[in-house]
């Protein structure tokens, strides 16, 4: 990653502004990022919007980072868009002596693949932080910071204040942001942000708008929720966890700054229970049951153990665990080490994957056994020796990458036991 936007910027005027021909909502966090971007995207589509997604990582596929009408570009569209931006990318790069990184390729081919399939609104995911990523480009009409927490140690080091004051960088001009960030400091850091930029406005979580109630329910939860303009109460949220309905919320707020108004009830009703986030506590196989979370930080490891315990029942925990190098492995497996029974290991095909002794040694440190740890091959290997392990009545929690849970899924559907909802 190379962080700044006179590339991108660079490319886009070239374009005559693609990312100017619709409205954007503009999404930076640590976590739910991508959660958010598939609430409000269901939110926008269930009023009759015309909407496309621009979201990372990708977990089979590339073309699932940009997606029209709730579905992923098809190959031809996604070779037909990068076909006619060829030309232009080289005639940029000629003139500014520099080249396009790979994230900011795609990010300029969404934008303009959004100009052609003539969208209502583009609901835009950061990479990372804000001020200085290849989304930045764009002016949203609302922005998005869902939190602030420790992730991106090699970028921000511990330093949430830096953080947030990246992530707070897409405010501009009349922009309304919307955030769920709890601490005052860092709120504050995105007040200030916001300030500095002439926003239109900002709404806090707890403040503007909450989560008023919610209970665990089969497949899901209920949830009231206060928004901007409106309550809606007793709605059922296809997701499961506490955070989940935290973003629920915040996407709630952001659809209605987004219009202006309250939403209809029976919109919220359609939206929230057919949403679904891919790779984020998603049911993939049953009996036993097989759950796939991409989390990889501190505060998003929290969320899926407490998720687990209120919403699924089960006999043992079993673990398919692959991490990155650049995250806190230890941080992150030290924590499940008493909460599971058995652990099979692997190295996700990535170049920045971590070694497989180290989330043994992480896991072992938690006091997990020796005897109970397996390194393997593969993710597709850990996970076959993790059902052959698992009784019916287990759950088999597939964790720690979103590269690990792309190839489990891969992995189950080659083999015909992807269950998908």
């Amino acid at each position: 990653m190379r962080p700044g936007t006179e590339r991108v910027a660079a490319l886009v005027e070239a374009l005559d502004h693609p990312q100017r021909s619709y409205p954007v909502v503009q999404v930076s966090g640590t976590n739910a990022k991508f959660s958010v971007v598939s609430i409000v995207g269901s939110m926008l589509a269930q009023l009759g919007l015309n909407v496309g997604a621009y979201t990372s990582p990708h977990l089979e596929t590339v073309r699932e980072r940009i997606a029209l009408g709730g579905f992923s570009i098809d190959e031809q569209a996604f070779a037909a868009t990068l076909s006619y931006l060829q030309p232009y990318i080289e005639q940029v790069e000629s003139s500014i002596d520099d080249h396009l990184t790979w994230f900011e390729l795609l990010t300029v081919m969404a934008y303009e693949a959004f100009f052609d399939g003539a969208v209502h609104a583009a609901v835009v995911e950061v990479g990372l932080g804000g001020e200085y990523d290849a989304t930045n480009v764009a002016d949203a009409q609302v922005g998005i910071v869902t939190n602030v927490s420790i992730d991106h140690v090699r970028q921000f080091g511990r330093d949430l204040h830096k953080a947030a004051w990246e992530k707070g960088g897409i405010a501009k001009a009349g922009t309304f942001v919307v955030t769920g960030v709890e601490d005052d400091d860092l709120f504050a850091v995105i007040e200030s942000r916001a300030r500095e930029r002439d926003a239109a406005g900002v709404a806090r979580a707890g403040r503007d708008f909450d989560v008023v109630e919610r209970q665990p329910a089969v497949g899901g939860q209920l949830v009231t929720v206060k928004g901007l303009h409106a309550t809606y109460s007793d709605v059922f949220l296809s997701l499961f966890g506490a955070h989940q309905a935290s973003n629920a919320a915040i996407a709630l707020a952001a659809v209605e700054a987004f219009t202006g108004s309250a939403l209809g009830a029976d919109d919220v009703i359609a939206a929230l229970g057919t949403v679904r986030v891919p790779g984020r506590l998603e049911v993939v196989g049953r009996r036993p049951l097989i759950v796939c979370d991409g989390a990889h930080n501190i505060a998003a490891s929290a969320a899926v153990r407490d998720a687990l315990r209120e919403s699924f029942a089960f006999e043992r925990l079993i673990l398919v665990a692959g991490m990155v190098d650049t995250k806190l492995v230890e941080d992150v497996l030290e924590d499940w080490a008493p909460l599971v029974a058995r652990a099979f290991v692997a190295a996700p095909d990535s170049e920045r994957a971590a070694e497989p002794q180290r989330l043994v040694d992480a896991l072992a440190a938690g006091g997990l056994t020796s005897e109970a740890i397996r390194a393997t091959e593969s993710v597709g290997e850990a996970l076959e020796y993790a059902l052959e392990e698992a009784s019916p009545e287990d759950l088999v929690l597939v964790f720690g990458s979103f590269y690990t849970v792309g190839e489990a899924r891969a992995w189950l559907r080659s083999t015909g036991a992807l269950a998908e909802a």
